[in-house]
């Protein structure tokens, strides 16, 4: 058994492999103050599943400039055999390195919407640079390992080796193309280029998530500002690589979701430096400082488009590394290392078909987005199982472990029912559990593991409870009364079921009202606290009836109580105990809560008479 220290980290290799080559160099630098109108390079980038990393010719038109605190870009045309083939610049472009005379200007970031498909802007290496230099609170350096080759994690795949089929960067653009369509080479240095309304050239893919889940997931992630989603092409190569190496014109992919269920984007590497990267060119979902996957990609081919909405379809494929920066300027992080991760599982029982499924999942770490995508991720597990959800009864349980609570884990069962969608009530509890964890004020939390278990038929399993009869009406405080309750289950024969209840030490003579109810129908005198503490509120969490459970509650009558008026009730409990405890009786400590096969859908009364004593 491993002592973890902190949170669960993606399950790596302890063969740690050599590289099989010399790990690339920064090239010179192309300073911005030096980038003219007229002057001609190339890019670089892959666009067919060759894998080839191709080039293509690049002019200079001008600077942007939007006043001060705005981000500069430099304005540019992309001509040439390959651009033809594709019709343009292409979504999965993004952080294809720019070059004048051998020298790194910028990466390719957007393009004008709507406008010319060979126009686009390139964002300035400077910029780029600056994401090495900034703090990493997020990094984490202890992880968790397993006996496990490399290779056999990697699925037995071996590297594709690119290097032979890359282009000649260091040459290629050492001459100017004299033939180039003068009629662009207006000067702008004076005057800047105005900067008009530009796409960036990458999109929030998801992988896995059918058309429900994505719709949940979409709304989800929406609240917190992230893009429209899309569906992205999927790579069957998947696992992770200790020996995977980039070059600027890569592919990459960056990713937030991995597994049997994927979130992420691709796009292009612009940098490399030893094991440092820059890529992409704009940011990705924009969060700064971050904990995401850094995946080598599969470039499947290119899809022009009308107005310059043509895409490079890629899926990421194996886990290389670790971003750690989303901003402006693009992406950076690092080969072998890796981030924090959250895993779980989700399985899935079809009760009315007899089919099972488990659905894997790896979230990387971020305390806003692992209550969204967890919900999301067994959501999607249930719809993809359910041909319909429509009057369905879910059965839900889960386990999270976590150093949130001294138990080291939450636990929690329910039972749902909805006419239309049931899983997007289903998975609510799930979602709030983890909420809590992540929004722990006091210290970070760990979550180690997430295993959901989800069983459901079409069958409607409601009930309403239609009478509840005591054995007898008069009682003492300290006795133990039995409750005869009638359920009337949805079209089915009337069912009786006996409820224990013991009658509180601190009951007062005379009238005393007793709610039986579901277990998620709160009585109005027990709303929660809502300035309970961070413990509290996990420990209500758990402690909260199950929609299926019938509960006994003391009824609430309107009465204020005051604090004289309490004092004496407890006196005259001490009293009732003392009473009990000479006559050798004990106060049985009864659970007013039974579970039942249904799920209770409303609230009914009955009264007992207190004596005096």
């Amino acid at each position: 058994m491993h002592k973890l220290s902190s949170k669960l980290f993606l399950v790596l290799t302890v063969l740690i492999l050599a590289l099989n080559s010399t790990a690339s160099a920064m090239p010179e630098i192309f300073p911005l103050d030096q980038v003219k109108s007229g002057m001609r390079g190339k890019a670089y980038t892959v666009v067919d599943n060759s894998g080839k990393i191709e080039q293509f010719d690049v002019h200079i038109v001008g600077m942007t400039d939007d006043g001060k605190g705005s981000k500069r870009m430099i304005m540019a045309e992309a001509s040439g055999e390959v651009i033809r083939r594709t019709g343009g610049v292409l979504q999965g472009m993004s952080g294809s390195p720019v070059y004048i005379d051998g020298k790194l200007v910028g990466a390719l970031a957007a393009t004008l919407k709507e406008m010319n498909p060979y126009t686009f802007f390139i964002t300035p290496i400077e910029n780029m640079l600056e994401l090495w230099t900034l703090p990493d609170p997020k990094a984490e350096v202890n992880h968790f390992k397993i006996d496990k080759p490399a290779e056999e994690v990697a699925d037995d795949k071996p590297a594709d080796d690119k290097t032979s089929k890359t282009a000649d960067k260091s040459t290629a653009d050492k001459s100017t193309d004299k033939s180039a369509d003068k009629t662009t080479e207006k000067s702008t240095d004076d005057k800047p280029v105005a900067e008009s309304e530009t796409q960036e050239l990458g999109a929030l893919y998801l992988g896995g998530f059918n058309s429900a889940g994505a719709d949940f997931l979409r709304r989800e992630l929406n609240s917190v500002g992230f893009k429209t989603l899309e569906a992205p092409p999927t790579s069957a190569e998947r696992g992770v690589r200790l020996d995977a190496t980039l070059e600027p014109g890569s592919a990459l992919g960056v990713a937030i979701v991995y597994g049997d269920f994927s979130l992420g984007s691709t796009g292009t590497v612009t940098a490399v430096d030893g094991k440092r990267i820059l890529a992409f060119g704009h940011p990705f979902t924009h969060a700064g400082n971050v904990n995401y996957f850094m995946t080598d990609a599969s470039v499947i081919g290119s899809v022009s488009g009308v107005n310059g909405n043509g895409i490079k379809l890629a899926g990421i494929g194996h886990i290389i590394g670790r971003v750690n920066q989303d901003r402006d300027a693009g992406v950076a992080g690092m080969l072998g290392t890796f981030p924090a991760v959250v895993p779980i599982t989700v399985t899935v029982n079809d009760v009315s078909l007899n089919k099972k499924e488990t659905f894997n999942a790896t979230i990387a770490y971020n305390e806003n987005l692992v209550p969204k995508l967890g919900a999301s991720i067994a959501y999607t597990a249930l719809s993809k199982m359910a041909d319909s959800l429509a009057e369905s009864t879910v059965d839900i349980d889960f386990n999270i472990k976590t150093d949130a609570i001294n138990s080291g884990e939450i636990v929690r069962k329910n039972m749902f029912y909805n006419p239309s969608d049931v899983g997007q009530v289903a998975v609510i509890e799930l979602m709030q559990a983890l909420n809590l964890i992540c929004s722990n004020t006091a210290k970070e939390s760990n979550i180690f593991g997430v295993d959901v278990n989800i069983s459901f038929e079409t069958e409607r399993r409601t009930a309403s409870i239609v009478s509840v009869t005591p054995e007898k009406k008069s009682v003492k405080p300290g006795e133990t009364v039995n409750l005869t309750v009638e359920l009337q289950p949805y079209r089915k024969p009337v069912e009786k079921v006996v409820m224990q209840y013991t009658v509180p030490l601190t009951a007062r003579h005379g009238t005393l009202a007793l709610d039986v109810h579901g277990g998620a129908l709160v009585p109005a005198n027990q709303q929660q606290n809502p300035n309970e503490s961070y413990e509290d509120k996990i420990n209500n969490l758990l402690k909260a009836g199950r929609n299926n459970q019938l509960v006994i509650d003391i009824g609430s009558t309107g009465e204020v109580r005051s604090e004289k008026e309490i004092r004496a009730d407890i006196a005259r409990a001490k009293r009732v105990q003392e009473r009990l405890k000479r006559q050798g009786q004990t106060v049985k400590k009864i659970d007013n809560r039974l579970d039942t096969n249904y799920i209770i859908d409303n609230v009914m009364r009955t009264t007992l008479t207190v004596e005096k004593v």
